[in-house]
């Protein structure tokens, strides 16, 4: 294997005229087959850049031959005990993988701090992976996958243009486009198009998301270690507070923007993952624009799951109760981004906002009715306060995403208390 793994980055000029060129000479082939092939070679190569060892491409190989052999055993004899049993030895494994603190409470520092085969383990794009790979086997046992082959199985996790941060395809959806791969850009005005999407998705990565990553960097070790008070910190706090979420959707829209692009080059579609999101009005509103597949993950994969039983066995409470579920379910999408106390924070945040968002919703219609929440949604005022209230609140939570230490962004809020009121707390 590689002996030097390297962080594998769409924006970079090689990656982008590889690309270009393998989407001159791929529709010449004169076969489908020769077609996947060029994709799995791509597939292969990229793997071979990301992953640093022999380890980890075993431990891949487990991963996703175990996924394959239960989805084809799930296919045939759904069951729900064994797709429960089968989810929590994944999640377990994933979470020893990714080294998750919690485990020491557990399971013994040995095994997992300490154990040196753990720590050679790395393997790019896991966490997507598993995402994938839930979403297979529950489709399969519930009948909604009509075939699944080995060949468009591991093409479909290893798809170099997602294996980073998806978006999150559905496995119907690429074996459908993976068994033709034909043209999808039909005339010269969706090349030129696609084309340019590239570019803008290489211009927010290499040129914009930089400016605000370095305000953002350089502002908040300033605020964080030197201990910056007073008008400096009100001066300083805004940039710390803005600059991150504008770096963190350039960044990440202009990763989609580049591989939804060069997916539609070999004939492929990904869905799309953003939807001017800082227009949203509160925090479901928000995921249904932001990250759109891995909302619509949460939603099908761990809301309805919940919610589901709940209005079956208790349908007049079910509406009522909803926002618990809610909360739960980003508690555990929170948990999901990182293995350190300020995601789980994250995820509680987004959770408490999506909670209280479905309760002022319930409340609204208790109180007017269906018709009165339609009147309420179409007001200009609302809208506006509604946005603006969200944009923030995302802010806020973006600074717990943002540090490592979950100390830091307590500090900083402390700090622009203290700042603003004159109070030290």
């Amino acid at each position: 294997m590689n002996p030097s793994a390297i962080d594998f980055n769409v924006s970079e000029v090689e990656f982008i005229v590889a690309v270009l060129l393998a989407a001159a000479i791929f529709f010449w082939l004169p076969a489908v087959r020769l077609r996947q092939l060029l994709w799995a070679c791509g597939n292969l190569f990229v793997l071979w850049l990301v992953l640093p060892n022999t380890q980890s491409l075993a431990v891949l190989a487990v991963f996703l031959g175990s996924g394959y052999l239960m989805a084809r055993v799930l296919r045939i004899w759904p069951s729900g005990w064994l797709l429960a049993s089968y989810i929590a030895l994944l999640v377990v494994a994933f979470l020893v993988l990714k080294q998750y603190a919690v485990l020491d409470w557990v399971l013994p520092r040995i095994l997992i701090r300490d154990n040196v085969l753990l720590h050679l383990v790395r393997i790019t794009g896991l966490s997507y992976m598993l995402f994938r790979q839930i979403h297979v086997l529950v489709d399969a046992a519930q009948g909604q996958v009509a075939r699944i082959s080995f060949w468009s199985y591991v093409n479909y996790q290893l798809n170099l243009f997602a294996i980073l941060a998806g978006p999150i395809q559905r496995y119907q959806d690429f074996d459908e486009q993976w068994q033709t791969l034909q043209p999808v850009l039909a005339n010269p005005d969706d090349l030129l198009r696609n084309c340019l999407r590239l570019l803008v998705g290489v211009v927010k990565i290499a040129l914009i998301a930089p400016l605000f990553y370095k305000g953002w960097d350089e502002l908040q070790v300033s605020l964080v270690n030197a201990r910056v008070t007073g008008w400096k910190f009100l001066v300083e706090f805004p940039v710390v507070f803005y600059a991150y979420p504008v770096y963190l959707y350039c960044n990440f829209a202009g990763y989609c923007d580049i591989v939804i692009a060069a997916n539609r080059f070999f004939g492929m579609k990904l869905p799309e993952n953003f939807n001017r999101p800082w227009l949203a009005r509160n925090v479901l509103d928000f995921w249904t624009r932001w990250h759109i597949t891995l909302g619509l993950w949460i939603r099908d994969y761990l809301f309805m799951p919940m919610y589901k039983p709940m209005v079956e066995r208790w349908p007049k409470r079910a509406q009522s109760l909803a926002w618990i579920f809610y909360f739960l379910a980003f508690v555990v999408a929170g948990a999901w981004h990182g293995s350190t106390a300020n995601f789980l924070i994250y995820g509680a945040m987004q959770g408490l906002g999506a909670s209280v968002a479905k309760i002022y919703e319930n409340a609204i219609i208790a109180a007017r009715g269906r018709n009165g929440l339609k009147t309420y949604l179409k007001s200009s005022k609302v809208r506006f306060a509604a946005i603006l209230l969200n944009f923030h609140f995302q802010c806020l939570t973006l600074m717990f995403f943002s540090q490592v230490d979950c100390r830091d962004a307590w500090w900083m809020l402390r700090g622009l208390f203290a700042a603003s009121t004159g109070y030290k707390v």
